[in-house]
Order: C-alpha cells, then sequence, then structure tokens
C-alpha cells in the first residue's frame, strides 16, 4: 500500500486532494499546521520552516504533495524528505514561472526557486502550475453579503477561473502513478469570463442582484494595501494584470485533459460548491 502524505491539508487544495485520496486504498498521512478542530484520522502536525518536524512528517512516506515553500526553505524540505525516505513529490507551483521572466516576480521566483530545489535533491518530481484559482472570487464575499456588489477598476478584465478540484484531480493522479513524473503542466480554467461575467454568474446563483461597480485604479490600490492586505507592489502587479487582460486574453492550456482526461469544470460548479460564502448569514 502506498503511503501518501499532503501537506496543507486544510489548504484550498489540499483538502480536495485528501477527500480524493480518502477513497483510495492508500495509507494517508495529512499535515496540519495547527491542531485541526475536530480529530481527523492520519493527522500530524508540521512547519515547513522546522527540519526536524518535518522529518518526522516524511518518515516513511512513498509519495508527497507539497505546497512551495518560502525560498529560505525549500532546499532544506526537499533534501529532509528525500533522507526520510520519500521518493516522488507532486509540487503545487505557479503559472507565473512558466510567464514571469526571472527576477522580475517574487511570487515566480519562490516558485522557481522551490521546483529547483525539488530536481537538485533528487526526487521524482511533478509540478502542478494554476494560472487564477476561482477561490480568489472569495475576496468578494463580504462586499456580496453585506452591500450586494463588487469593486474593481477593470470589470472587463478577462479570467480562465481554475476550480481548485481540478488541480487535485491531477494531483492525486500523479501521486498514485508515476506516468507524470518529470511533467510540469500549466493549467488553466476551460473559458475566459470577465469580472464581471463572474459577478453575473454569482447573482444568478444567489438568485439576487449584485452590482459590479467601477472604481478607480488608484482607489482599488488603497483597499488592497489598507491594512497590510497585500504589499503596494504586489497590489500594483495584480492591477497592471488586470488591466492588461482587458484587451489581451489570458491564454487557455489543454494540459488539464491531457493529463487527467477530464475538461476543467465550468466556473458555474465552483459557485454552486461555494455559494454558502456569499450567501447572508
Amino acid at each position: 500500500m502506498k503511503r501518501i502524505l499532503v501537506t496543507g491539508a486544510a489548504g484550498r487544495v489540499g483538502r480536495h486532494i485528501a477527500r480524493r485520496l480518502a477513497r483510495e486504498n492508500v495509507d494517508l498521512r495529512l499535515m496540519f499546521t495547527s491542531a485541526p478542530a475536530v480529530p481527523v484520522a492520519g493527522a500530524v502536525l508540521g512547519n515547513y520552516n522546522d527540519p526536524a518536524q518535518m522529518r518526522e512528517v516524511f518518515r516513511s512516506i512513498d509519495a508527497a504533495f507539497v505546497y512551495a515553500p518560502p525560498m529560505h526553505a525549500g532546499e532544506a524540505l526537499f533534501q529532509t524528505a528525500r533522507e526520510a525516505g520519500v521518493r516522488q513529490v507532486v509540487l503545487l507551483s505557479s503559472a507565473s514561472v512558466s510567464k514571469a521572466p526571472p527576477g522580475e516576480n517574487p511570487i515566480a521566483e519562490r516558485h522557481r526557486a522551490a521546483e529547483n530545489a525539488a530536481r537538485s535533491a533528487g526526487l521524482d518530481w511533478t509540478f502542478i502550475r494554476p494560472d487564477t484559482l476561482a477561490s480568489n472570487c472569495l475576496q468578494w464575499a463580504p462586499g456580496i453579503r453585506s452591500e450586494q456588489r463588487v469593486c474593481t477598476p477593470y470589470p472587463a478584465s478577462l479570467r480562465s477561473a481554475l476550480h481548485e478540484d481540478d488541480i487535485a484531480l491531477l494531483a492525486v493522479i500523479s501521486l498514485l502513478g508515476t506516468q507524470h513524473v518529470g511533467h510540469a503542466f500549466d493549467i488553466t480554467g476551460g473559458q475566459l469570463l470577465s469580472i464581471q461575467e463572474q459577478v453575473k454568474c454569482i447573482a444568478d446563483q444567489l438568485g439576487r442582484p449584485v452590482a459590479c461597480v467601477q472604481i478607480a485604479h488608484e482607489e482599488a490600490l488603497q483597499q488592497m494595501t489598507a491594512n497590510a492586505a497585500s504589499s503596494a507592489a504586489a497590489a500594483a502587479r495584480i492591477l497592471d494584470y488586470q488591466k492588461k487582460s482587458v484587451t489581451v486574453p489570458p491564454r487557455l492550456t489543454d494540459d488539464l485533459v491531457r493529463a487527467t482526461g477530464r475538461a476543467p469544470r465550468p466556473f458555474g460548479d465552483w459557485v454552486a460548491d461555494n455559494l454558502h460564502h456569499f450567501q447572508a448569514s
């Protein structure tokens, strides 16, 4: 029986992987950074910044799903995994690795460093590089619940929102087998929708109007950096990308269907699965 570890088991992607693997004939270990509110079979505590703790987390594991660690921790993390006996790793990377030139984007640099560390450790690797996650829309939930509106400087900005469970499907296939070892997959959703169209989709499923309100670029930047929610540089990159994608559509790939045999789930499926986040209590 294959022994599989899922780190970040409470995360937006990790929880879907854990749910899928629970139906498989595997010995499953789930890593949390803090104790779950209710007991979970196979749960262990771990912290990427603590090599000694991670050595115990990785012990006796054959294959592991990992998020990209902080840049300073990657080399130690993957070397610790190798020394503990892990042979195979599936890394949740980022499409920014493929899109951003070296040295220009901190998010890309972090994931690029993680990929290099996994390779250097001598592990059998698979890299999953998702583009825009549908769960990014959860940032609209407070405004939709309280004011029935979403404020954005670029309502016509296009996105290829990806359901987290599609990432989980690819990760599970990769963890269970070896056919994807040595491959990096740039995966996207299957349709381009503007922010305004996404808001309408949420409104339609809520059964009530939700306004998509255009605000100034500067106002959006101020909102994003309030209370240190985002650094000024990170917020500026996000808004610049939104502005660009009004006229330059993001690229759609067929990597997901080639790797899994299944097309990406439509955005409406994600909304249905997460509608409770947008409903007033």
